[in-house]
């Protein structure tokens, strides 16, 4: 049986270059910033060593000794994981530039699961927690107490409790531009397609094309809003039918704003299996700007959620809530969407 090599102290490395274990410290664990001085040649030399050695630090010791470790964890649900998917894939470029690393948990629309995510990665010593997930309105109150005292938490879309930072995309920015989109190109009946009666986004998204169809002086029946009687994010053939049967045949939409790109794409197959032509007989949006939006004929008029920016805003927020300047009137972050028109509207 053989023995396990031993860990590469932060002693080690200094005897090797010839410093303080301070010294070493400093460089790569920032301890002893006010007290501790090195040159940039000792810095690089110290680098140089340490990955030759291939130290790396004890996270759990430097998080009893109130350092910060780097890592933050991400929790992310099952519901809408391409879009979530993308998101994550720039808030993980996002924070490699900024030196942190990620560790990440899948829930499944289950606060229970949630709170032992969270338990977990503060037992690991995350210096934050990201909570990549819409939190629906059935869970929302049992989330208050799964939330209640835990520090340096970001949301997505919407605070549970008061005191929380959030990141939130416009949604009812996103719906304006649709609708004007829609209208400026002559469409006198939009309709919109919702995928839930219970998700606090689609709620918005309903109040806002309300809003915005009056706006423009276009028909506002309640018969131009379809809502997925299976309540599921993944369309179904029958749903789809029932959809263009509602919105089209019996009410005559000339235009539809989708709940997400994949409805979107099978709104349009539809349409044309019924005899409809994309975009002369009805026009089609989309949301999210997902991969399969740029590969359908016809390509698909959506709405970006800007990833890129999201990720920053979040990540502003993880360090500003570290470092204690994040103040009550910085903890809500808006990123305004923007729309990408092809050929579909």
């Amino acid at each position: 049986m053989t023995d396990e090599p031993r860990k590469v102290r932060l002693l080690d490395i200094a005897n090797k270059a010839g410093v303080s274990r301070a010294a070493v410290g400093h460089i790569l664990n920032n301890s002893g910033a006010d007290c501790v001085r090195v040159s940039e040649a000792t810095r690089e030399k110290v680098l140089k060593i340490a990955a030759e050695l291939d130290y790396r630090p004890n996270r759990a010791a430097q998080r009893l000794r109130g350092m910060p470790t780097k890592i933050v964890g991400v929790i992310l649900d099952t519901v809408n994981m391409a879009v979530f998917s993308a998101r994550l894939a720039a808030i993980e470029a996002e924070a490699h530039t900024r030196g942190y690393r990620l560790m990440i948990g899948q829930v499944h629309h289950d606060p229970d699961e949630i709170k032992t995510y969270l338990d977990d990665f503060i037992d690991h010593g995350m210096d934050a927690i990201l909570c990549m997930f819409d939190v629906m309105q059935d869970i929302r109150p049992k989330l208050k107490k799964v939330f209640r005292n835990r520090e340096h938490i970001i949301l997505h879309s919407s605070p549970i409790l008061k005191t929380q930072a959030c990141v939130r995309v416009e949604t009812s920015s996103a719906i304006e531009q649709l609708v004007d989109h829609l209208a400026d190109r002559g469409r006198e009946k939009i309709a919109i397609q919702l995928w839930s009666p219970t998700d606090h986004l689609m709620s918005i998204r309903s109040e806002a094309w309300k809003e915005n169809v009056k706006r423009r002086k276009l028909a506002s029946s309640s018969s131009l809003i379809w809502t997925n009687p299976e309540a599921t994010q993944k369309p179904s053939r029958e749903a789809i039918d029932d959809c263009i049967q509602k919105l089209v045949v019996k009410n005559g939409a000339d235009a539809i704003i989708a709940s997400n790109d994949e409805w979107a794409v099978r709104i349009i197959q539809g349409l044309q299996r019924h005899g409809y032509a994309v975009p002369k007989d009805v026009a089609v949006t989309g949301y999210d700007n997902l991969d399969i939006a740029d590969v359908i004929e016809p390509g698909l008029t959506t709405i970006d959620q800007c990833h890129a920016e999201y990720a920053k805003q979040a990540l502003d927020l993880v360090e500003e809530s570290l470092a204690g300047t994040l103040t009550p009137a910085k903890k809500l972050r808006v990123i305004r969407p923007k729309l990408v028109v092809r050929e579909s509207s």
